[in-house]
């Protein structure tokens, strides 16, 4: 078990950067990892490098990831409108920008094997912005009466495509930016025999977004590292004053603490007390001896977002490990995260997915729960599973397959979904399994850990909480 002591030293040396009612400070000044020196230790990137990283990685995607997105759904014309104020929401993901009064990004397959790439809007790009560095084709069209209309619809009838995409969707609300106002001027401008070749983008703006570079790979990875680590961090001894710190508190520290990175994010943090799950970030409820707190959350850097949990046990007084029941908890909640992992292979869809686990659960003597969002248990004293996975990357609930009942009010189509090599998935549930020192009540486990689809099965992209955090208070 990894453990956190702490040694008594909140008083004397402690910087005054963040009170938030833990313990007084957080930690000691001139450590090199202190909020007061932002990302220090973490390796996060400065302003130029981020913008360096970001380029490459968005490079990358539409070279190798679009044109195969558009051929599969036979898409020989791909228009993505946006504008000031209202952003587009695959605004960053395909190069950003000021979108202006108007704006428009175009890719056409003109039968190479690259995607032609047009970027069309009011007002000029800077030279170090990805639009500049990227793109075939640019124009600005300023204030004049015109506007975009003229140019926007010279594209179109140059290259006479057969099929446009646009991005309307019933499911997917990445790809359902189109608004009324920017459709009905796209009708206009185009005609009415152009207009007749519209057709949703959803499945390629799906397909897109889940063919993971290696690039965008390893950003990613980078950002889950950050975020088990600042999840750790969090759950240190130095930030946690029994009787006096709430979850709220870790709550607000965490939300800091990220600012601090020059990064954003948060958590949700429970409590588990003997068997009752506390409500969330209470403001009156202290951490005590003997609790579990779980943190469910994640950081987003550019245009990404994690979700992962975090988990920690408060010693009680003589203790040195976790009870013995609660630690053969854990290692079961492990042992089925490795049966869910093995059942997320390219092909699998959704709903059937999550209804094989289901039947493997109740073979094994767990009542399957859902529809969950994973917020509670259905009864504190039976065993019970909840399968929740998702897709994640982009957002905390991605584009991809659901591991969801069949509930279209819910999840759309994207239980229907099928797994695709190369996508990123959490592998999210909770197990209850009574605890003999609770007088039978249940130990609500959560489990979330990100990985790969690949074709040889999910690759974990950071190493699993395997041994929940000790904290050892000194008061």
């Amino acid at each position: 078990m990894r453990k956190w002591r702490n040694e008594g030293f909140l008083g004397a040396g402690c910087a005054v950067l963040l009170l938030l009612a833990l313990a007084g400070c957080t930690m000691q000044a001139g450590d090199p990892d202190s909020l007061g020196s932002g990302g220090a230790g973490y390796g996060i990137p400065d302003s130029k490098e981020r913008f360096e990283t970001q380029r490459n990685a968005i490079a990358e995607k539409l070279q190798t990831a679009l044109l195969p997105a558009m051929r599969n759904h036979g898409i020989d014309m791909w228009i993505v409108m946006d504008r000031e104020n209202n952003e587009e929401p695959l605004h960053v993901e395909l190069g950003g920008g000021f979108a202006g009064v108007r704006g428009a990004f175009i890719f056409h397959d003109n039968g190479s094997d690259t995607v032609e790439k047009l970027y069309y809007s009011s007002h000029e790009q800077p030279a170090n912005s990805v639009i500049s560095q990227i793109y075939d084709e640019t124009i600005y069209y300023g204030y004049y009466p015109e506007g975009l209309t003229p140019h926007l619809r010279k594209a179109v009838e140059d290259r006479d495509p057969q099929r446009i995409g646009v991005n309307t969707s019933h499911t997917l609300p990445e790809a359902d930016g189109l608004t009324v106002g920017l459709r009905n001027y796209l009708v206009d401008t185009i005609g009415p025999e152009y207009a007749s070749r519209l057709v949703s983008a959803e499945l390629l703006v799906r397909d897109f977004r889940l063919q993971r570079t290696p690039a965008e790979t390893a950003i990613y990875t980078g950002l889950l590292e950050w975020t088990a680590r600042w999840m750790e961090e969090a759950l240190a001894a130095e930030n946690i004053t029994i009787g006096v710190t709430t979850a709220e508190d870790v709550n607000w520290w965490l939300r800091d603490r990220a600012l601090e990175l020059g990064l954003t994010g948060g958590g949700t943090v429970r409590i588990v007390r003997e068997g009752d799950l506390l409500p969330i970030h209470d403001p009156d409820i202290p951490i005590e001896r003997g609790d579990i707190v779980g943190i469910d959350g994640g950081l987003r850097y550019l245009q990404y977002a994690t979700d992962i949990k975090r988990t920690a046990y408060i010693l009680r007084p003589g203790e040195a490990e976790m009870p013995e029941s609660l630690q053969e908890i854990w290692r079961t909640t492990h042992e089925i995260g490795d049966y869910y992992a093995s059942r997320m292979v390219p092909g699998a869809v959704g709903s059937e997915t999550w209804s094989a686990i289901n039947a493997e659960m109740a073979s094994r003597g767990y009542r399957a729960v859902g529809p969950d969002a994973g917020g509670d248990a259905v009864t504190t004293t039976e065993p019970e599973v909840g399968i929740y996975g998702h897709s994640v990357g982009n957002v905390a609930h991605d584009i991809g397959a659901r591991i969801a009942d069949d509930i279209p009010f819910a999840y759309g189509d994207r239980v229907g979904f099928a797994l695709q090599a190369s996508e990123w998935v959490s592998i999210e549930f909770h197990v209850s399994i009574p605890v003999p020192e609770w007088d039978g009540k249940t130990w609500y486990a959560r489990f979330e850990e990100t990985a790969q689809i690949t074709e040889d099965g999910v690759k974990w992209l950071i190493p699993t909480q395997k041994e929940l955090f000790l904290i050892e208070p000194g008061n």
